[in-house]
């Protein structure tokens, strides 16, 4: 039926869940993610499916990979994928199908308690034998009451949407088409983008990184947010403007961030985001459960076999 690589760069744990899914009558192997373009060029000869984590291949590689019929990436995002020469070649792109939209809304909602309720602080200073010395009970939050505004309403933004409605907040989204079903259910508002930034309490980010929207959250947005502002990022950080966010946290524009992601990743040392007490971070691992791992490769190998049979997958990235 065909020839599966799975380039991966996770645990080891990881492969041994996609060997373990593998449908009979599919040649399988896999390799390192991180290998050069000439070592991936010849193991990809004759592959037909590619299934990558994370989702990274370079035009070169897909120009010489001419066997192939589809790249399955078990990421949400594609934006390191070479999409145009994939296009010119007529080789489909598959994302994960929203099979990570579970942990990362559940990320997103972690790191915006961590930030309204100082965890990191609180922790830090119990450890260090500062009792009750973290906080001064005005500067933690409550959830509800709150205007959540969802940037991206897919998978994962719908979700996040979901659960912060039970912590009895409002709703307002902004998305290029509209989301029926969290306005049927939640009584969430589609909104405009500057509607949004100027009347949300909390932003959560989670809109697919396209020419469209690199750069959407810049310094005008920034000047309409409230002072008490959080924004949550658990997507790609090239969707806000670098230079107008770390200026709004740090001279307190608005009030703070939860980051998954980073502009520049691993993110190194010294960067300025991570000098910042107020931004609460984690390395771009709001995606990576035990469960997610098991809904990625299973629908990944679901999307092989469709396309093994003569159907078209599901998911596919839209190409600019």
């Amino acid at each position: 039926m065909g020839k599966v690589l799975f380039l991966n760069g996770n645990d080891q744990r990881v492969v041994d869940i996609f060997c373990e899914m593998a449908p009979d009558g599919f040649e399988i192997s896999y390799a390192s993610s991180k290998l050069s373009d000439e070592e991936k060029i010849n193991l990809m000869q004759d592959v037909e499916y590619v299934m990558l984590h994370p989702g990274v291949i370079s035009g070169r590689v897909l120009q010489e990979a001419k066997s192939l019929k589809l790249i399955q990436s078990l990421t949400a995002g594609y934006d390191k994928i070479d999409m145009n020469t994939a296009k010119e070649l007529n080789i489909p792109v598959a994302t994960n199908g929203g099979a990570n939209s579970w942990a990362v809304a559940e990320h997103s909602i972690a790191l915006l308690l961590a930030l309204y309720k100082r965890l990191i602080n609180c922790d830090k200073s119990v450890r260090e034998g500062k009792w009750r010395q973290a906080i001064n009970g005005f500067d933690t939050f409550e959830v509800a009451g709150k205007t959540v505004g969802i940037i991206g309403a897919g998978n994962i933004g719908r979700k996040v949407a979901r659960r912060l409605k039970a912590f009895e907040t409002d709703i307002i989204y902004y998305d290029p088409f509209p989301a029926t079903d969290i306005e049927t259910e939640l009584g969430a508002r589609r909104a405009s983008l500057e509607e949004l930034v100027s009347t949300a309490d909390i932003i959560s980010i989670h809109a697919p990184l396209l020419k469209d929207t690199w750069g959407l959250v810049g310094k005008r947005e920034f000047s309409l947010m409230k002072p008490t502002s959080v924004i949550i990022n658990t997507c790609r950080a090239e969707l806000v403007d670098q230079e107008a966010f770390f200026e709004a946290l740090q001279s307190k524009r608005i009030a703070g961030a939860g980051l998954d992601v980073f502009f520049k990743e691993p993110a190194p040392a010294d960067d300025p985001f991570l000098k910042l007490e107020n931004v609460v971070v984690s390395p771009h691992t709001a995606g990576h459960t035990c469960e997610g791992w098991n809904r990625r490769i299973s629908f990944a190998w679901q999307n092989i076999q469709r396309v093994a049979a003569g159907q078209a997958p599901l998911s596919i990235a839209r190409i600019d």
